[in-house]
């Protein structure tokens, strides 16, 4: 690895371990939130989708229709079989 390649590894590493870490501070202050209408006001205390919002991104995320993973699967495939007759015929 050259010199670049390395300084660009490790800008790479600490963004996303100073993002990982505000993604911890942000669910840390989100907790204390909830403990404190835990304690205060159980009756006020919002839905776990009210207050995680992205748990239900997951579950709105586009589905790949059968067809697409059929012909995925049909394209690999494919390509499999050229590369081995490539193969077949490079090696003769």
């Amino acid at each position: 690895m050259s010199f670049e390649e390395i300084m660009v590894q490790t800008l790479a590493n600490r963004k996303n371990r100073v993002d990982e870490m505000k993604f911890k501070a942000m669910m840390d202050h989100q907790q204390a939130n909830l403990i404190a209408y835990a304690f205060n006001d159980p009756a006020k205390m919002p839905k776990l989708e009210e207050a995680y919002p992205f748990l239900n991104e997951s579950k709105q995320t586009e589905q790949v229709p059968e067809w697409k993973k059929t012909q995925m699967a049909l394209m690999a495939r494919a390509t499999q079989i050229k590369n081995a007759r490539k193969l077949m015929k490079g090696g003769k």
